[in-house]
């Protein structure tokens, strides 16, 4: 009997304003898409840093002739000059491992990545040869390391790969910050439609809860139906931000950087990943809406 009780009452509630129950349904799907993103891009992000954490190198770049005269080159960096770095990066006890890389070994690499229309006005000396350094901390290390080997002899410029990839990460941060914001801002319009709804709903049916109440139902058994449909229209909408949610994925990392996931300088996100985005933005609506229409209930509502 009080289950017949709370599924028609249910039933009658989402026919009666199924207007509003439409318009709930879209509003928390929108913001519950928006937490999955942001929860999305933290995943990109923790993936990103742990690829690239133990793949960032710093390179020492020598003096060529064309540099000659600029800056802290006075003159090509010499044989000398060079062996006398190899030795000591060999001693310092900062440096995992390093290698040299020549003019000829920069001029072909040039060749490679530069294509057809600007590798034919290279030529050996245009890219000065370097030392590809491993730090055994980066983040420690990196600051001292440059300022200690900015002056030496020989050497042009000391930079590190972290520069290179810090505007994509802040990219994605900022994707991030932007889907927590529009999620904060549609989700407070979620809470104020599940209120409205409820306290409309609570006024229509007024006489059957009085009635129910009269010959011995619980509050909690006749403030139930409320919470179960403001609980169901998020359910649905957090089932419709879980296909959302999928297609940005698609459309974003699967098509709009589809070279750079291939190439492997982006990480991919798994299906698993969209799952536990899309399933744990569901669990915080239905949580969210299932306290929501409590507190509107216990507040604001007397049945």
């Amino acid at each position: 009997m009080r289950a017949n009780f709370v599924i028609s009452g249910v039933a009658a509630g989402i026919r009666r304003n199924l207007s509003m129950t439409v318009a709930l349904i879209l509003s928390t799907s929108i913001a519950l898409a928006f937490v999955g993103a942001a929860r999305l891009a933290n995943t990109e992000i923790s993936k990103f840093k742990h690829v690239y954490e133990g793949k960032i190198n710093v390179s020492i770049y020598l003096c060529s002739t064309s540099e000659a005269g600029k800056g802290n080159c006075k003159h090509k960096t010499t044989v000398a000059e060079t062996a006398a770095l190899q030795a000591r990066l060999a001693g310092d006890p900062r440096v995992r491992s390093s290698d040299y890389v020549s003019e000829l070994d920069q001029y072909n690499r040039g060749k490679l990545y530069e294509g057809p229309q600007v590798a034919k006005y290279l030529k050996v000396g245009d890219l000065p040869a370097s030392f590809t350094v491993k730090l055994d901390n980066i983040k420690r290390d990196y600051n001292a390391f440059a300022t200690d080997y900015a002056t030496a002899a020989g050497v042009g410029e000391v930079n590190n790969q972290f520069e290179t990839i810090k505007t994509l990460l802040q990219v994605i941060d900022g994707a991030r910050w932007f889907s927590i914001i529009i999620a904060f801002v549609v989700m407070i319009a979620s809470i104020l439609l599940i209120a409205n709804t409820i306290q409309v709903a609570a006024a229509q049916r007024k006489n059957e809860t009085s009635i129910m109440r009269l010959v011995g139902a619980s509050r909690g058994m006749t403030e139930l139906p409320f919470m179960l449909e403001a609980v169901i229209a998020t359910f649905i909408g957090g089932l419709i931000a879980a296909g959302l949610v999928a297609l940005g994925k698609h459309y974003v990392l699967d098509g709009v950087f589809k070279i750079p996931v291939e190439n492997g300088v982006i990480p991919n996100l798994a299906i698993n990943d969209v799952i536990i985005a899309s399933g744990e933005a569901l669990v915080v609506g239905v949580l969210l809406a299932a306290v929501t229409a409590f507190a509107t209930l216990r507040l604001y509502v007397r049945l």
